[in-house]
């Protein structure tokens, strides 16, 4: 399924079926935060603003319970999520009042360029058709100032399954790393490697800090390139 719009009414749906399955009936306000984000902020503590002005952004937010206990570990005074689906969305500012959260896809952020001290990617990238990839990681990148998390699977070898729920989509895994090293924009701060005794399902917490334009591309004048 590489059609957009295909893929756009299929997680308006799903992403919904997601969240009931794994959240209904549950208080969204009591999940723990993610181990994997819980632990690396435990060997690399952040200090993303002072005074409460910082901000965070997760993409594809799921129950909102990483954003809950984000905002206070961090001292945010702005905490945003994203969700492609409608009644998720609503689910979640029933729930957090005190948050902000918008209905949208990871290709096109509907925020501006380096309005987040930090962007969060967790257990995202697997489910994104491999032909919208890079704008996903492109926007992430885009729209952050100073830190991206991204956590997902990092198997060996890349591979692909069949997303039992929906059986013509396909989820896919593979290292996310040595791919947002080479845009030059992000430095990596810090891994966090798992693989539970199961090389196929290894998971990968990195923190990037994202480095300015001038520095990642240094402008060569004319004159330089003919003294070469």
């Amino acid at each position: 399924m590489n059609d957009l719009k295909d893929q756009v009414n299929l997680w308006n749906q799903e992403s919904w079926n997601y969240f009931e399955r794994n959240y209904g009936g549950k208080k969204l306000n009591e999940i723990p935060i993610n181990s994997y984000l819980k632990h690396l902020l435990q060997i690399y503590p952040l200090t993303i603003s002072a005074g409460g002005r910082g901000s965070i952004l997760e993409i594809g937010c799921g129950a909102g319970n990483n954003l809950n206990h984000l905002r206070r570990l961090l001292g945010a005074g702005r905490v945003v999520g994203t969700e492609p689906s409608s009644r998720v969305i609503q689910a979640l500012r029933r729930a957090f009042p005190e948050m902000e959260f918008y209905v949208s896809d990871s290709i096109s952020l509907p925020f501006h360029t380096n309005e987040f001290d930090m962007v969060i990617l967790r257990s995202v990238l697997h489910w994104i058709d491999r032909n919208y990839l890079m704008q996903t990681l492109g926007e992430a990148i885009r729209v952050t100032k100073q830190y991206l998390i991204v956590s997902d699977f990092a198997p060996h070898q890349p591979y692909s399954v069949i997303y039992k729920h929906v059986p013509q989509w396909r989820t896919f895994k593979m290292a996310y790393q040595q791919l947002i090293e080479a845009t030059h924009c992000m430095r990596l701060l810090s891994s966090l490697y798992s693989n539970d005794g199961d090389e196929w399902k290894s998971v990968q917490t990195l923190l990037f800090r994202k480095v300015p334009t001038e520095d990642a591309f240094p402008l060569q004048r004319e004159e330089d390139f003919q003294k070469g």
